[in-house]
């Protein structure tokens, strides 16, 4: 049996594991809707581990749901490999990511790296990419995501095509902990006036991190897991992350691969629309987050 894992959240990875599962056939599994299906699943023969780096190294739900698998989950001869998408590099990530499989007995055969559009912004002097740049990467990954699938369905061993970037171990040996420590948090995310209650924050989180006070406004639970979703999906760039991302940009990950910019001064306009009614990106709160694609700035 083969299959592909993912986690996402603004839709990147989920592109990736999408995209991978088409070329090679393989089943394909939402990491945070898998239990049932891991609990009662066969050993796998074929095993690939799609998800975004955070702050250099895996996401902490990645790293929990792996430490949560069964024994036996592979098989002993199992191929196993990871496709991990990022912004710019990942550090020293491709390592945690071995280190944690071979606890459950699984040896990392292949690893990749593909670039995507950037989505972090809850710091200062990070920001989502231009139109142009994310668009450029977008047809990158095209290319980059063709040849993996080659090495995948030719069960190439000892392949490491990664992106690590200038001083990996600073990134992820010095600074990631202390990224982690302070910033890894949701108690700083709120929401302004311009809140509708439509609950699509909630619809998006892939941990279910959030729910809604009687008057619509969310509230986060305590155990987020950084992936950005509430922010990046609100149609009212209503979710804030402290101040720092008062004029910062929203992405999700178009499912045509074509990235398209909304105007701020029609979604302001916009805001009386019913929330079913609206279009071009202004998600309704029963929509999946793939049915969502959008760039823009304020």
């Amino acid at each position: 049996m083969n299959a592909i894992f993912y986690f996402s959240g603004t839709g990147n990875s989920r592109y990736a594991a999408q995209t991978l599962a088409r070329l090679t056939g393989d089943a394909l599994y939402d990491m945070t809707q898998a239990s049932d299906t891991v609990r009662g699943a066969l050993r796998y023969d074929r095993i690939g581990w799609v998800f975004p780096v955070h702050a250099w190294g895996l996401p902490r739900w990645v790293r929990r749901f792996i430490q949560s698998l069964p024994e036996g989950f592979a098989a002993p001869e199992a191929y196993v490999y990871g496709v991990m998408t990022c912004g710019d590099d990942i550090g020293l990530a491709d390592r945690e990511l071995r280190s944690v499989l071979q606890t459950k007995g699984m040896a990392l055969r292949a690893v990749f790296s593909v670039q995507m559009p950037n989505t972090y912004v809850c710091l200062p002097g990070f920001d989502v990419d231009s139109e142009a740049v994310a668009g450029h990467k977008l047809d990158a990954s095209r290319l980059t995501l063709d040849a993996i699938a080659a090495d995948i369905l030719s069960a190439r061993r000892g392949v490491s095509r990664v992106t690590p970037g200038r001083m990996p171990w600073m990134k992820s040996c010095v600074l990631r902990p202390l990224f982690n420590r302070f910033f890894v948090t949701d108690r700083y995310f709120h929401a302004q006036p311009s809140c509708n209650g439509c609950h699509a924050c909630s619809a998006h989180c892939p941990v279910r991190n959030i729910r809604h006070r009687p008057d619509g406004r969310p509230e986060w639970l305590g155990h987020c897991t950084g992936c950005l979703a509430c922010y990046h999906t609100c149609p009212q760039h209503a979710v804030r992350f402290g101040h720092t991302t008062r004029h910062k940009g929203q992405y999700t990950c178009p499912t045509d691969g074509q990235p398209r910019r909304s105007d701020r001064k029609n979604e302001t306009a916009d805001r009386n629309v019913p929330t079913a009614d609206r279009k071009n990106g202004q998600c309704a709160r029963h929509l999946p987050d793939h049915t969502q694609s959008i760039i823009h700035k304020p």
